[in-house]
């Protein structure tokens, strides 16, 4: 009975000591460079042969993953509201997103993926 005690005691200390000496560490995240030379414009969408608003945003850099971001403005309500293009692109791509009819688009922003 008591050489049991001491295997079972033996075997619980080893087993603690081996898992107080190796603590799980978890592998760094690789950063991703910040997008440069980038370039941002808002440009007219077009709905039709009679809906014209302005209300699209779209961003290019030169290096770099990254998406759109626009700041939209409801002309009737006056609220504001942000959205985001659907993908990330790598540079050069054009990254895009449009404000809904009857927004406008107040500024547009990169977004580093």
């Amino acid at each position: 009975m008591l050489k049991r005690t001491m295997v079972t005691l033996a075997t619980a200390v080893l087993g603690l000591s081996a898992l107080a000496a190796a603590p799980a560490q978890a592998a760094p995240v690789a950063q991703a460079d910040p997008p440069t030379g980038c370039v941002t414009w808002i440009e007219w969408l077009h709905e039709g042969p009679n809906v014209h608003w302005y209300g699209g945003g779209k961003v290019q850099c030169d290096t770099g993953t990254y998406q759109a971001k626009v700041v939209c403005l409801d002309v009737q309500s006056g609220v504001g509201g942000v959205l985001y293009s659907n993908y990330t692109v790598e540079a050069p791509e054009v990254a895009a997103v449009a404000c809904p009819r009857g927004s406008v688009a107040q500024s547009v922003h990169v977004v580093p993926a």
